[in-house]
């Protein structure tokens, strides 16, 4: 009989976090929906292009540039993304 692990499915709401956290480099405690990428984070706009870019890409789903424009904190990520 061989050991098999079985593993609680993670939410995508946990799994949009963890993602946003690794590409961040940021322990994922600091995240909360109200943290601003500019003022909290000191993320410019071009941080914050390539930060969802980043997410886009491990994600396979992607943003219109309209959207993007209208990302500001993390909250507005995971609306857009979670959706």
């Amino acid at each position: 009989m061989t050991n098999t692990t079985i593993q609680a499915p993670v939410s995508r709401s946990a799994s949009l976090m963890h993602n946003l956290s690794t590409e961040l480099r940021v322990p994922g405690h600091r995240l909360q929906s109200f943290t601003r990428l500019k003022d909290d984070l000191f993320l410019d706009p071009m941080d914050i292009k390539l930060l969802i870019a980043g997410l886009e890409s491990k994600l396979e789903f992607y943003l219109t540039d309209e959207e993007m424009a209208q990302i500001e904190t993390v909250g507005d990520i995971q609306t857009f993304f979670l959706r």
